[in-house]
């Protein structure tokens, strides 16, 4: 008892400093997630979900209490330690999510009981660099979807489609529902709606939870109305100028917005959610448990934030790479051995296979060599954006067959610019069978459903003009 009492001291800091502990123990997690964020490989969005979240945060501030609860400290407490010792197993994302729970978890032992906070915690996840990963991952599935709703949608108008992954062809002309159309974007915009709007209304827990469902069907129907809409222009079976195909996309995000801010907002109700200011009880916990299970959050929380300089150091494991026979040809044309420029090398950063660079006399060739599939494929478009270029003009693009009868080949090609200098880029993804992908999601499902048999080859070629 009497160590118990000498421990009380701790039962006096201040909510701050429980605050400020975990956020500075997950620091090298905070590290990653700016990393992403301002490295222009994912949109920043998360800037602005912080920024909401730390502004609605701050308006509760007299809905705090001076002493946490303890059950959702210890939570609190172990979610961190998952979030930084689960580097390297856990994938960086997955440790960021963590991190977040973790920081929610602190917010609710700090915040009066009865308060709402499922949206609060939906507003933090959205503050980590989500969209990049899930356009990889559910990006081509979702993209999918869109293009079969729009050509079940232009048969009942009686235009024919036909679809072709998640490309659609219309009287010869073949249209790409590319990645801004799968809805991941406008997802984000709808859901970070949802939250603002049940945070700043108070939406109760179980009332917030029963209205989300709705949310997700309201970005399928608008997003398959958007991409309808915008395969009809593409395929120039009307004449509209080029500045409606902006016009369109912005007129979706905001009538999907308003539809979800009405839905919410109606189930904020009449009655406001009762809070007290008092001190909580934690039933299981008497005085000196509390004591104790606050002295173990502030051991193990001080040591994770000492980890990086005390954790033993990891076996580097041979890192030594297959050798590989590149091509000697490309489209007929030599190809000569050149080293890694800056985009190249971008390109060869973490990644699990091995690249190679070429030029035959005219344009830049990478080769990249896969033999398992893998996130760290990204696509051309992701290395020239975090270069500093603006990315124009994406579409598919036909390349004579070498020989009659074939098929022609496809590609996925773009336009970078940056300081006045132009570059045609384009590129493809070839499996052992000859079977070839332009979208790196798509080959990732393929791989990894059995449907496509590596190693793998992608291929990008850009050309200065």
């Amino acid at each position: 008892m009497t160590l118990t009492r000498q421990a009380r001291w701790v039962d006096r800091l201040p909510a701050w400093f429980w605050l400020a502990l975990p956020a500075l123990a997950l620091m090298p997690v905070w590290t990653w997630c700016a990393a992403r964020l301002f490295d222009r490989s994912d949109d920043p969005l998360g800037i602005v979900a912080l920024a909401a979240l730390a502004v609605l945060v701050v308006r509760d501030r007299e809905r705090f209490i001076n002493s946490p609860r303890v059950g959702w400290l210890i939570l609190a407490t172990l979610l961190a330690a998952g979030a930084i010792l689960g580097d390297p197993s856990l994938p960086a994302l997955g440790r960021g999510v963590l991190a977040v729970l973790s920081l929610c978890a602190v917010l609710i032992a700090l915040r009066t009981p009865g308060q709402p906070m499922l949206a609060l915690t939906g507003l933090a996840l959205l503050g980590l660099p989500l969209l990049s990963s899930l356009q990889f991952f559910i990006g081509y599935p979702l993209r999918v979807v869109t293009a079969e709703a729009s050509r079940w949608i232009l048969a009942i108008f009686g235009i024919t489609a036909e679809r072709s992954g998640s490309a659609l062809e219309i009287a010869g002309r073949l249209v790409m529902v590319d990645a801004p159309c799968s809805g991941i974007h406008m997802g984000w915009v709808a859901y970070f709606t949802a939250c603002v709007a049940a945070v700043a209304m108070r939406v109760p827990d179980g009332r917030f939870l029963r209205r989300i469902p709705l949310v997700g069907v309201a970005v399928l129907a608008g997003n398959i109305v958007r991409n309808t809409l915008l395969v009809v222009k593409e395929a120039k079976l009307v004449q509209w100028p080029d500045c409606t195909h902006e016009a369109i996309g912005v007129l979706a995000f905001a009538a999907v917005a308003a539809l979800v801010l009405w839905h919410v907002s109606a189930a904020a109700g009449d009655q406001p959610v009762a809070w007290r200011m008092r001190e909580p009880y934690d039933l299981t916990f008497n005085n000196a448990k509390r004591t104790w299970a606050r002295l173990f959050s502030l051991a193990v929380l001080t040591l994770l934030m000492l980890w990086p300089w005390i954790k033993p150091e990891h076996v580097i494991a041979d890192d030594t790479r297959p050798a590989i026979e590149w091509p000697q040809k490309l489209d007929g044309r030599p190809l000569r051995p050149l080293a890694l420029s800056a985009v190249e090398q971008r390109f060869a950063d973490q990644f699990p296979g091995v690249i190679g660079r070429f030029t035959d006399g005219k344009r830049s060739i990478v080769l990249r060599f896969i033999v398992a599939p893998t996130r760290m494929l990204h696509q051309a478009t992701d290395c020239y954006r975090g270069l500093g270029y603006r990315v124009l003009s994406t579409a598919l693009e036909q390349e004579p067959a070498p020989m009659a009868g074939a098929p022609p080949k496809l590609w996925r090609c773009f336009i970078a610019e940056k300081d006045g200098r132009r570059v045609h880029v384009c590129e493809r993804i070839v499996d052992a069978a000859g079977q070839t992908f332009t979208d790196t999601s798509a080959w990732y499902w393929s791989a990894v459903m059995g449907r496509s048999i590596g190693p793998w080859q992608a291929i990008t070629k850009a050309q200065a003009f």
